[in-house]
């Protein structure tokens, strides 16, 4: 059964068990057109469709029991010695071999020749991707990110030494040799305050830096090896005195390094994957970079994650929809489909809207990815802006999308049985993870006060409204540049105010500053559907999110009129839409 074909009028309780999350996603194939040239989408499109079939089916089944019982510590052997074994379900080890191993998306971005590329895999093709692997499975995902950036910054900072000893291990697709990596920074003084960390590096008289400390929150606890801070004896307190360590489980003379893992969390959501307290007690660490830019480099590798955090989110959401879609089609109630019903119309509509904008958003902020790689000035700067601007907006969504979803299904979204549940639990821990939203936020106006990230950034959104060229979409196109001139005033004035007054308007500001991005981006998109195929499907959902989020009706006058919920089908089905249909909205 698909989301764009009615459920046998019998089938009382529809699934999306089986489903091809690609080919029921053309929205995904369309904007992939939009950040990819012809050759690269055609090189793709087999991995997508793949891996689109085994998110609708082999990994949905594991990635449901391996969340059941979880991961368990095994601290001591049968003989009493410390060994720090985390034990998980052979689901999760099969989970690992898709993600590491046939689909290699930690290491696709190092090696040449992955997926039979010629060459290095380009980010946009590994966010559409990992995209689809989010739908079925979230908490994997991030030892994935973790291995992968781990590798980005050895090749970034580390020593030669470093880079030849542990870079083969973290890019392999090979399950028997593959190393996965993890960072741990916060500590039960400091959470999102990383300056008032206690962990302290001390050297021996040999040279070597030995850790001690505690890390509160241990992500990928089993990880073979980690990227912490520490600050060396002497240093500087707050975030400048903190050096950054590589320290692995295992030591080159095959010793076990010291480190314990006290416990395992007990987590709300993510539960296939292990979070852990760690303590060092004099484990050996090596220097990443210059000393003095621990906290700098780790945050550059937590600009990285925070875009995987933002896919995550947005994997969730399209999930969710797609959830919601099969069993509104598929439900029969009051006498009629179950999807006829106008205020759930409603629902699904507003939850398209969502999703097809983070789709557009990730994409895009994953192609400047490639164009920073590729040695753009302009691209760096905006993907420094992008990263917290999506994680931002998108994980906090994340949480409404998923909770209407489980409304939609009722009683059985409740029910641990379907995936409802678990898409719920797992979407409170995107808005936590790499940073709280108003943290987050506040990294938004850094990047803007530090980094040019305004300028950049509405640079691309102007960009993107000069290609629309369809007099039809003119009022929306202009309602998104007064949006962005509305928001310049507050901004250009920030350097003024003081910071309590400042930093109350961040959230606001990111906001409106995402809206404005997603709704450019989806209107640059209807332009090119139209120009493609005479088609005013986007255009259609460009002037919808425009008037959701830009321009919204007052209370009580619904957000959308009933005019517009008719188009639903169309917009689902991508069947063809024509220029009157904006009068709907």
């Amino acid at each position: 059964m698909s989301a764009r074909r009615p459920a046998p009028a019998q089938d009382a309780m529809p699934t999306t068990r089986g489903l091809n999350f690609y080919l029921e996603d053309p929205n995904l194939e369309f904007v992939c057109s939009t950040v990819m040239d012809a050759a690269t989408l055609e090189r793709a499109r087999p991995h997508l469709v793949a891996l689109g079939a085994v998110g609708g089916d082999e990994l949905d089944a594991l990635a449901a029991q391996a969340d059941k019982p979880g991961p368990v510590l095994r601290a001591w052997d049968e003989r009493g010695r410390r060994v720090d074994e985390i034990v998980f379900h052979p689901s999760y080890r099969e989970m690992e071999r898709l993600a590491f191993g046939r689909f290699g998306l930690a290491a696709m971005s190092h090696r040449d020749g992955g997926l039979g590329w010629p060459g290095r895999v380009p980010h946009a093709v590994k966010y559409a991707l990992s995209y689809l692997f989010a739908q079925s499975e979230f908490g994997l995902l991030c030892p994935v990110n973790m291995t992968d950036s781990t590798a980005r910054m050895l090749r970034l900072y580390g020593s030669p030494e470093l880079q030849a000893r542990y870079v083969p291990r973290l890019t392999t697709t090979d399950p028997a040799e593959l190393w996965q990596s993890t960072q741990w920074m916060t500590e039960k003084t400091g959470g999102s305050d990383i300056g008032a960390a206690t962990s302290v590096a001390r050297r021996d008289a040999d040279g070597t830096w030995r850790l001690w400390g505690d890390k509160w929150f241990c992500s990928n606890a089993n990880a073979d090896m980690a990227l912490t801070l520490a600050r060396p004896e002497g240093a500087a307190a707050g975030t400048r005195g903190l050096a950054m360590f590589l320290v692995p489980k295992i030591l080159p003379d095959g010793t076990r390094n010291a480190w314990t893992i006290n416990r395992l969390k007990d987590k709300l959501g993510s539960r296939s994957m292990a979070t852990g307290e760690v303590t060092y007690t004099g484990a050996v660490g090596y220097v990443v970079g210059e000393p003095g830019r621990g906290f700098k480099q780790m945050m550059e590798m937590v600009n990285w994650s925070r875009l995987s955090n933002a896919m995550r989110a947005a994997g969730i959401m399209r999930r969710c929809l797609l959830e919601s879609l099969v069993h509104a089609r598929g439900r029969a109630a009051f006498g009629g489909a179950l999807i006829a019903r106008p205020l759930l119309r409603a629902n699904l509509l507003e939850m398209l809207l969502d999703a097809e904008a983070a789709a557009s958003v990730v994409l895009n902020a994953a192609a400047a990815f490639d164009r920073m790689d590729a040695g753009s000035a302009e691209a760096r700067t905006l993907f420094r802006v992008l990263t917290p601007l999506a994680k931002c907006w998108l994980t906090a969504r994340a949480r409404v999308v998923a909770g209407e979803a489980m409304n939609v299904r009722g009683g059985n979204g409740y029910v641990e049985e379907w995936v409802n549940a678990r898409l719920l639990r797992d979407s409170y821990l995107g808005a936590i993870w790499e940073g709280a939203t108003n943290v987050v936020s506040l990294d938004v106006q850094r990047a803007i006060l530090k980094d040019g990230g305004f300028g950049a950034l509405a640079g691309l959104i102007n960009t993107r409204l000069d290609t629309v060229g369809e007099p039809a979409a003119k009022p929306c196109v202009d309602l998104v540049r007064t949006a962005l001139g509305d928001i310049g005033g507050p901004v250009d004035g920030w350097n003024a105010l003081p910071r309590p007054e400042r930093e109350v308007e961040a959230r606001p500001v990111a906001d409106a500053l995402y809206h404005t991005l997603a709704a450019s981006l989806l209107l640059a998109e209807g332009q090119l559907l139209y120009q493609q195929r005479g088609d005013f499907r986007k255009f259609l959902v460009a002037a919808l999110y425009v008037r959701r989020w830009l321009s919204p009706p007052a209370p009580p006058a619904p957000i959308f009129p009933p005019p517009a919920l008719a188009w639903l089908e169309a917009l689902v089905d991508w069947t063809p839409v024509p220029a009157e249909a904006l009068s709907a909205v």
